[in-house]
């Protein structure tokens, strides 16, 4: 609710806690005259901490986090205090200052300083420690943020960030400023990043009509964007033209708009009976789910060689003998269909053994000398496989080595991977442009393996390959259903199924159907109140699991579905590590904190760092310039020194989401599920925290959550036609 009208607040920000990807929804802080920090949230993420600003906006009080000021527009200036030339030239701004340098170049210049290193870059070597070398990066930096800046003085108000001046600048060099300007709806099809809204706030500034023909064909760009995010392919031509009216696009601009942009290649349309559900495709998601369909299509083509049937039947029984472990009759033929056809899915749930079958899988495939490398979607994922196998296991953009700086594989259609196949394991997390680049540099010949839950929780990105693949009916599915023996005995297995089939778990206590000596491993704390449930959650993880021998800062993972909110990731954070870590050294920005001991999360893939999204690590060292994180293990450390901006990519991890949680396993989970999660709740999302758990799982929350979880099927429906596709290729083959 407001409580103010617009005005304008000016002062210094005196540090950012978090900022999105573009910079067009941060939160800061401001100190205004007088000394007094004022909590900001809006389009600050291109402001560097320690300038001074000019903000218009007005005053809400936030159901969670109080008042606040909800910025509108930006001016940005030259920082005009000592300490704000510190922290400005601290932050990054320029590359090669630190704080160290930082204070030593502003005790010695002043308010002077920004002078010097524009007009006498010379003189900062008189400043101690700063040679030729370190000279020589600040001016280059300096004159690349020259040009960004005149930029930004063109774009000020509009909430752009440094990255995204940067790529314009990279585009259009030093037209980019008139383009803005004039062409602004180029930005939505030409620069990663920018959306409609954007550009249309730009527009509308600069009086370009409503009706001018680019807004509208950007307004359905933005559109199929937005529609990948939330993982879809494609979407129908009357939902995508539905869409855009919300934009105050109507459908008198949006259907010549779209003729134009299938014309000009920027769309394809898949025509057919009903105009209104043709599917409207990016061109390049297009292309990915064709080239899927028909690549699986020719690898799931029937081989019938009786000799080679028998030879992998020999080796199965070779590696059975080899591991000391007896497969069933039905994980016999599931190694027997991976290893004897071109492509193959085995899946199951839990207990059903597909961990078994890997072994015996990677174990057979060296029998009968062939190489089959391992890969996983996350580095989690790839360690459980190593640990599961002996064998080497990487993250698939490792082993298809990804280049950060320019955005590709390494090994493609002209450079394939070395080996007779690969084996994926977590494959429903694997996405349709994931699955695109492994397809392509698959070498001829080899063979794919895919290993998963379709049950499970889809991938982040666009499609819902492994399910597709299984409902086409194409590709060759060994599915697992007989849970054994000593998986039947644990609560969290029994509980997954039921959870998968609609009924809702139950706890260990009250569990009638569990065999004798069943491990007492599941259980249901029922808490109605949200400040109840947070209270026990906090209870169980700092107390009572220790008392089973549990280590909460090793072995216990709290999962909820949200970020937000007194059972979200960023509140459970602080009060676990209030809990489990308050003292030690540390290091503070802004909000966030982080300690010796602390347990972290990577949350976005740095390529020069060589860490990537959902590597979980410890804090080994904190101080006032950065941190020391340990990404490995106790035998096989990794670790990493993280500054200045890479620190906004380092989250607590005590308490992370369900998402972040996929392909990873724990020896000790504890989910929140409550009222205040109900757009959330789904039973794909219940089904794949309950079994994350390894020996132990506790849900702690409101039973009318729980029960609607289980009832919820679907939620997360996407448009897609790879399934469809599959069997056009697979009939025509």
């Amino acid at each position: 609710m407001s409580v103010s009208g617009d005005q304008t607040l000016e002062g210094e920000l005196v540090r950012l806690s978090y900022s999105n990807k573009d910079g067009s929804w941060a939160v800061g802080r401001l100190r205004v005259a007088g000394g007094t920090e004022v909590p900001t949230v809006g389009p600050i993420g291109h402001v560097t901490e320690g300038q001074h600003v000019s903000l218009t906006g007005r005053w809400i009080e936030h159901a969670t986090y109080g008042r606040q000021f909800k910025v509108s527009s930006v001016l940005v200036e030259d920082p005009r205090t000592l300490r704000g030339l510190e922290r400005y030239l601290a932050s990054g701004a320029v590359h090669g200052l630190g704080e160290t340098f930082a204070a030593r170049i502003v005790d010695q210049f002043g308010l002077d300083t920004l002078r010097v290193i524009a007009e006498e870059p010379h003189r900062l070597l008189e400043v101690q420690g700063i040679g030729k070398k370190r000279l020589a990066q600040v001016k280059a930096q300096w004159v690349r943020e020259r040009a960004n800046r005149e930029v930004m003085a063109s774009l000020r108000g509009y909430g752009l960030g440094a990255a995204l001046a940067i790529r314009i600048v990279d585009r259009w060099g030093k037209d980019a400023p008139a383009i803005v300007a004039r062409e602004p709806y180029r930005m939505c099809a030409e620069i990663r990043g920018i959306g409609f809204r954007t550009a249309d706030a730009i527009a509308r500034e600069n009086g370009i009509p409503k009706d001018d023909p680019g807004r509208a064909e950007a307004a359905l760009i933005h559109l199929l964007r937005e529609a990948e995010g939330q993982g879809h392919c494609f979407l129908p031509k009357g939902e995508l033209l539905t869409r855009a009216e919300k934009l105050d696009v109507p459908a008198e601009q949006g259907i010549p708009a779209l003729d134009r942009m299938a014309l000009q290649g920027h769309a394809i349309v898949n025509k057919g009976l009903d105009p209104q559900r043709d599917p409207v495709y990016p061109p390049d998601l297009a292309q990915a789910e064709l080239f899927v369909a028909r690549t699986l299509a020719r690898l799931a083509r029937p081989q019938d060689n009786p000799v080679r049937k028998q030879r992998v039947r020999q080796a199965i029984e070779r590696a059975q003998r080899g591991i000391g472990l007896e497969l069933s009759p039905g994980q016999v033929d599931a190694v027997a269909l991976a290893l004897s056809h071109g492509v193959c899915v085995i899946t199951g749930g839990p207990g059903t053994g597909k961990t078994t079958i890997v072994r015996i899988l990677v174990e057979a495939a060296r029998d009968l000398d062939e190489d089959l490398r391992l890969a996983a979607p996350t580095g989690r994922a790839a360690k459980r496989l190593f640990e599961a196998t002996g064998a080497q296991a990487k993250t698939i953009h490792r082993l298809l080595e990804f280049n950060g700086r320019t955005g590709t594989f390494t090994r493609d259609l002209d450079e394939p991977i070395d080996g007779d196949g690969v084996l994926v394991d977590e494959a429903s997390m694997v996405d349709l442009r994931l699955m695109q680049s492994l397809l392509r540099a698959l070498p001829d010949g080899a063979r794919l393996v895919l290993v998963g839950d379709a049950d499970q929780l889809p991938s982040v990105g666009a499609g819902r390959v492994l399910a597709d693949v299984i409902a086409a009916g194409i590709v060759p599915v060994a599915t697992l259903r007989e849970v054994f023996r000593q998986a039947a005995g644990s609560g969290i297995v029994r509980n997954a199924w039921r959870i998968n089939s609609g009924q809702p778990p139950i706890s260990a206590e009250r569990d009638a159907t569990a065999p004798a000596g069943a491990a007492r491993d599941f259980f249901l704390v029922d808490r109605d109140h949200v400040n109840d449930a947070r209270a026990t959650l906090l209870e169980i993880v700092s107390k009572r699991l220790p008392r089973l021998s549990f280590d909460p800062l090793r072995d216990v993972q709290v999962l909820t579905p949200m970020h937000s909110g007194p059972l979200g990731t960023v509140a459970l954070n602080q009060a676990l590590q209030a809990l489990l870590n308050p003292t030690g050294p540390q290091l503070t920005r802004g909000d966030k904190i982080l300690r010796v001991g602390d347990r972290v999360l990577q949350v976005r893939n740095n390529y020069d760092l060589d860490i990537f999204n959902g590597d979980v690590g410890r804090v080994v060292t904190a101080t006032s310039n950065g941190v020391v994180i340990d990404f490995g293990d106790p035998d096989d450390p990794n670790e990493v020194a993280i500054t200045g901006q890479a620190l906004r990519d380092i989250e607590l991890a005590y308490a992370i989401s369900i998402h972040k949680s996929q392909g990873s396993e724990y020896p000790a989970v504890v989910i929140a599920l409550h009222r205040a999660h109900r757009i959330m709740l789904r039973r794909n999302l219940l089904y794949t925290a309950v079994t994350r758990a390894r020996r132990f799982c506790c849900i702690v929350g409101a039973p009318w959550a729980i029960r609607t979880a289980c009832q919820q099927s679907g939620g997360d429906e996407r448009w897609t036609r790879l399934a469809e596709r599959l069997v056009d290729e697979g009939g025509g083959g």
